[in-house]
Order: C-alpha cells, then sequence, then structure tokens
C-alpha cells in the first residue's frame, strides 16, 4: 500500500493537529527506561550510541517498550555507517584494480545506504531538526501586552 506512514496521535498532538473520529492512541510511555538489548552489548559503539539516544527519547515521551527493538536498529545502523565511514577514510573514495584501473569503493554505496536509513528511523523518533521542529514542544511563555494596544485603548 503506498503513502505516508500513519503518525502515532502523540505526535499529531505535539504538532498541533486536530484528531478526529475514532483513533487509537499507542501506549503509553513508562516512567522507567527500558533495558538495552542483549545483542547490542557485543558492539562498543551500538552501546553507546544507545546509552546517548535513550534520554533523548525518552525526555521526548514517544519510548515506549514496543520501540526499543526499533532504537536497537538505530543503534546497530549507526555503528554499521560508522564502520563503513572507517574503511571510505582508510583507504579513500576509489579503489585501484589489479589491471591498473580505478574504481568506486564499495564502502562508499553502503554508507550512503545506512545513512539513509539510519536518518529515516531518526525521523520516526524526531531526532532530526525537520521532524523535531513540527513537534510543538514550545515552553509557555508570558506575553508582553503590546504597549500601542494599551496607548489607545487606556
Amino acid at each position: 500500500m503506498a503513502g505516508r506512514k500513519p503518525k502515532p496521535i502523540e505526535i499529531k498532538l505535539l504538532e498541533g493537529s486536530r484528531i478526529r473520529g475514532k483513533q487509537k492512541r499507542a501506549p503509553k510511555p513508562k516512567s522507567s527506561e527500558p533495558a538495552m538489548p542483549k545483542r547490542l552489548s557485543s558492539d562498543k559503539c551500538a552501546a553507546a550510541k544507545w546509552s546517548e539516544l535513550l534520554p533523548l527519547v525518552s525526555s521526548m515521551q514517544v519510548m515506549t517498550d514496543q520501540d526499543v527493538e526499533a532504537l536497537a536498529t538505530l543503534c546497530e545502523v549507526h555503528s554499521a555507517a560508522q564502520v563503513c565511514l572507517l574503511e571510505l577514510r582508510a583507504s579513500g573514495p576509489v579503489l585501484r584494480t589489479d589491471l591498473g584501473g580505478v574504481k568506486p569503493n564499495p564502502a562508499g554505496a553502503m554508507y550512503r545506504g545506512l545513512i539513509s536509513q539510519q536518518m529515516s528511523i531518526m525521523s520516526d523518533f524526531g531526532l532530526t531538526p525537520a521532524s523535531r521542529c513540527k513537534l510543538d514542544t514550545k515552553q509557555e511563555t508570558t506575553k508582553e501586552e503590546n504597549p500601542l494596544k494599551k496607548y489607545l485603548t487606556g
């Protein structure tokens, strides 16, 4: 089925959208942060990314127990992208062939694909500037009264 991915109601509310009809609310986030999946413990880069992102996502109150796998996947994609980036830096954007020609480094295409996946998952969690600016998380501020209005009515 083609089309946009549906947004959770909580994200729509943060964006300031009106909710009409019978739409299901997503599960409420728990106050405690979920534990890191065991598979990330063998990858130091992915585990470090988990420790970095979990407090951010939890503070936005969009993280639930059902989102653990998606966040873990984001951390694994980040780790794989870092490996590709290190390979690109070490060997360069092109490789010499045995016959003396040059060809693009396969790590470059892999890196671009991984970064694309990473950005997609990050936007699902509200971790990109574009997705974050759509969320209405501004603090209520006291509005100063217009001095001209005070003068004209006063």
